[in-house]
């Protein structure tokens, strides 16, 4: 018989969990109030701007689909290479354009880093649009 953690420390494990991230929505809660009207104004500037640069960098690779196939005829690598490169252009054009400002520090490794995460499923998508179109 296989257990789950379904025990009284797996159900008091849950408890203290649940406690701990209603504290911090608490906390987050208080120092949104805290911080006035031009800072959460900021706040949902950046929530919005995200959201729409996520919502581009969802939707770009799934328009390949229309032309997929004609880059599977050429059969080269190059082909699907441009492809990733164009795909990633457009991503990162889309975040540059969406920036009030050029980040700067550590930032630039988040920009970095959330590139690299559209550019990984911008070549999903274009792998399982490939493979759907019978290559």
């Amino acid at each position: 018989m296989e257990t789950t953690g379904d025990g009284i420390l797996g159900r008091l494990g849950e408890k203290i969990l649940g406690w701990i991230a209603l504290g911090v929505l608490i906390l987050i809660g208080v120092w949104i109030w805290y911080i006035g009207p031009e800072g959460r104004g900021n706040i949902w500037s950046w929530v919005w701007r995200c959201s729409t640069w996520l919502v581009i960098v969802a939707a770009v690779p799934w328009i390949t689909r229309v032309f997929i196939a004609r880059i599977l005829d050429v059969s080269s690598n190059w082909a699907g290479l441009v492809l990733l490169a164009a795909l990633i252009a457009v991503d990162a054009i889309a975040g540059v354009c969406l920036m009030e400002r050029w980040p700067t520090g550590w930032w630039w490794l988040a920009a970095l880093a959330t590139l690299a995460v559209a550019g990984t499923y911008n070549y999903l998508v274009a792998e399982y649009l490939s493979e759907q179109s019978g290559g």
